[in-house]
């Protein structure tokens, strides 16, 4: 079920939703579309169709109007060309719809991203017909998202459109998960029921991409981590939050620090720090790229802010293990899923945590070694095995892993120990004022694709702990009586 009104598919999107009207230019998309037929009941094509198809074949654009400049010029014109950015003749079909009614349409632009980073249609659907290089397409399609911003301007003050972006950009009017919930039945949401956050199964490990604040409290920073981490494969995504004025002391919010937002602590602490309004954002884009996320609390007041988000986990990160009367806090008011890493503490700390959230769903237990980078001498990777085997005789308890040595070496041999969870720091790029930085895996690099790769890989070798004789076997000599 669609929204009622007119459907314009550009490109092959017909392919997802089939619509009415289906606007194309490039050459690719005429093969993509023969692939299974062509499904509109008219078409504005660049090239020619088959006879039985009724279609248009658009003007190629003058040359004298062939400047990128000039795009908006063409707009306003009657006629319709062949342009490159097939959505401003969708957008101009919609103003002419507009004019015959009477009436001012809201344009919902779904599928929009501007980003490569999460593949072409055709590409999704298992054929790139388009064949294009990876830096031309990126070029391209971020030369595209400029036009787009430019028609937004260009209808702000006029009667004849409401245009509504729907995905996870700064403009966006509606989230993927929120467009479902306005125009589509409950049914078709929820068609495929995603298996529950927390409950892995045998030998599935949960790959969380640990954001820290590399994300430097920029949305935009923060959507395109975690755009690029849902790519490469991550699970869930985490962040941090704490409250900057009551967790440091005066006197450590004054210490010199230098960053681009001043020279203090609390200058660089305020402004790496995820809001209400960047929490939400980051809440929005979850949901739209249909990844969990959860954060590391704190203190209290991080912690009741966090709530009203429903999340999936909780965490209690290293670098509080002292904080006693803050766990206590937590363990009353959140009997959910919890993540504790236990980096600084010795084996005593493992029975507090027990006993401490022994009310909760379930105890993510991370061996963790609070030295960044770890070398590989200190990763002391059996513990997690110890964790395993305490698992055995508590069912709440899940075994994991946060990493902070380089590489996935360890990491592998944590999901040979048992671990369920693996945790690695991300960033984006260098920047040398950012606490932590060379400990991450650079999202902009295939590091973090490379490390999910290599933890699916020992999910696959690692199999079933029963022994048993494999249909592959086949090496054996009969027994020789002589």
């Amino acid at each position: 079920m669609l929204p009622p009104g007119l459907v314009i598919n550009v490109n092959d999107s017909e392919k997802i939703i089939q619509g009415d009207i289906g606007i194309f230019s490039s050459n690719w998309v005429r093969h993509s579309l023969k692939e299974r037929g062509f499904r509109c009941a008219y078409y504005l094509a660049g090239k020619p169709l088959p006879d039985f198809v009724k279609h248009e074949v658009l003007p190629s654009v003058p040359l004298e109007y062939d400047a990128e400049e000039l795009l908006l010029y063409r707009f306003d014109l009657d006629a319709y060309f062949d342009e490159h950015f097939v959505l401003a003749n969708a957008l101009k079909v919609s103003r002419e719809v507009a004019r015959l009614t009477g009436k001012k349409p809201e344009v919902y632009l779904l599928g929009f991203d501007f980003s490569t980073e999460k593949g072409q249609i055709s590409k999704a659907l298992g054929v790139d017909f388009a064949r294009s290089e990876d830096v031309d397409r990126s070029l391209i399609v971020h030369s595209q998202e400029f036009d787009y911003l430019q028609l937004v301007r260009y209808f702000q003050d006029k009667p004849e459109l409401q245009l509504l972006h729907v995905g996870a950009k700064e403009y966006s009017a509606l989230t993927v998960a929120q467009f479902k919930d306005k125009f589509l039945p409950r049914v078709e949401v929820r068609e495929q029921e995603p298996r529950p956050v927390g409950v892995p199964s045998e030998n599935k490990v949960l790959v969380v991409a640990e954001l820290t604040n590399n994300h430097l409290g920029d949305v935009a920073r923060l959507v395109e981590m975690v755009e690029r981490a849902k790519e490469a494969g991550a699970d869930l995504i985490k962040v941090q939050k704490r409250d900057v004025d009551s967790f440091y002391s005066d006197e450590k919010l004054r210490s010199f620090y230098w960053s681009p937002f001043g020279k203090t602590l609390r200058d660089y602490r305020k402004g790496v720090e995820l809001d209400e309004e960047k929490l939400h954002a980051l809440d929005r884009v979850c949901k739209s790229l249909q990844i969990d996320w959860f954060c590391s609390v704190l203190d209290y007041p991080s912690f009741q802010s966090i709530l009203q988000f429903s999340p999936a986990l909780i965490k209690i990160p290293s670098t509080i293990s002292n904080h006693r009367d803050f766990h206590q806090q937590v363990a009353q008011a959140y009997r959910g899923p919890i993540v504790i890493s236990t980096g600084y503490t010795d084996q005593s700390y493992e029975e507090y945590v027990l006993n401490t959230f022994g009310g909760n769903q379930r105890i993510y237990l991370l061996h963790c070694i609070s030295a960044y980078p770890t070398a590989l001498p200190d990763c002391n990777v059996a513990v997690v095995k110890h964790y395993a085997e305490l698992a055995k005789s508590n069912p709440a308890l899940v075994p994991g892993y946060s990493s902070h040595d380089t590489g996935s070496f360890a990491s592998v041999l944590a999901v040979a120990s048992g671990a369920r969870m693996v945790e690695k720091h991300m960033k984006l790029g260098d920047v040398d004022w950012v606490h932590f930085d060379k400990v991450a895996l650079d999202l902009k690099t295939d590091s973090f694709k490379n490390y999910v790769k290599d933890i699916r890989q020992a999910e696959v070798a690692l199999g079933s702990p029963v022994k048993r004789v494999l249909p592959t076997e086949h090496h054996k000599y009969e027994v020789v009586r002589k």
